[in-house]
This record gives C-alpha cells, structure tokens and sequence, in this order.
C-alpha cells in the first residue's frame, strides 16, 4: 500500500551558484560523506545537475513523509545506483511509521533536476 507519494524539480543553476559562493560546504550540509564523495569523485561537469537531483529527491522524500524538510536528517536519506533507503534515526522512524520499502527516482534534462519517492507501507501490518 502506497503511504506517500512526492515530486519535486530543482534547476541546476541553483547549485552552480551555491558552489561558486561557498564551494563544498553545502554539498557536505545536505548529503552523507559517502554521497557526497561519490558525486564529488564523479563527472564535474554534470556536478550541478546531480546536486539539484539529490536535493529535489529530499524534498520530494519530505512531501511523500508529509513533513517537508522538518524533523529529519537530510544525511540519512541515501541515494546511488537508483536505490533509494534510509540510515539511523530516519530509519527507525520509518520502521515506526510502517513503511516498509522506498521508492525513489531522479532525472535530469534542459538544466532541471526531477524526483520523484514513493513510500510504501508493509501489507501485513494493520495499524
């Protein structure tokens, strides 16, 4: 059963000119260190529409959570090779919310980053 659902689209030049104001840092402000080095080791050219990828995967997460971007760690949601899961403390609370598996996707053309998370509650559970 399908307990939320969220979309989100992020330009590209929006993390252009985040890093060409403050470099890294938001980079490491809004992803783990493994995520984070994963992009940074990758293609600099397509940087910028990875970035805004990501960060529409966590507002997109946040929707589908119902919560926006309050009340959980943005480091704790993780993203490579099209799986989408979550790590410490936003793991235990998806455990406690019933959710049971994480859909996520990301695309990118003309400059813009789309998301798109589903969050899917376990069938067996009857709350």
């Amino acid at each position: 059963m399908i307990q939320g659902l969220g979309t989100d689209i992020c330009p590209a030049a929006r993390w252009v000119h985040l890093m060409d104001r403050f470099g890294e840092k938001p980079i490491h402000r809004i992803l783990a260190p493994e995520e984070a080095e994963y992009l940074l080791n990758g293609n600099r050219q397509r940087l910028p529409e990875r970035l805004a990828g990501r960060w529409a995967l966590r507002e997109a997460f946040g929707k589908a959570l119902g919560v926006g971007l309050d009340g959980w760690s943005w480091k704790e949601l993780r993203f490579r090779n099209g799986r989408l899961w979550t790590e410490g403390l936003l793991a235990e609370k998806m455990q406690r919310k019933g959710i049971a598996r994480l859909h996520g996707s990301i695309s990118h053309d003309s400059g813009m980053a789309f998301a798109v998370v589903i969050l899917e509650g376990d069938p067996t559970r009857h709350d």
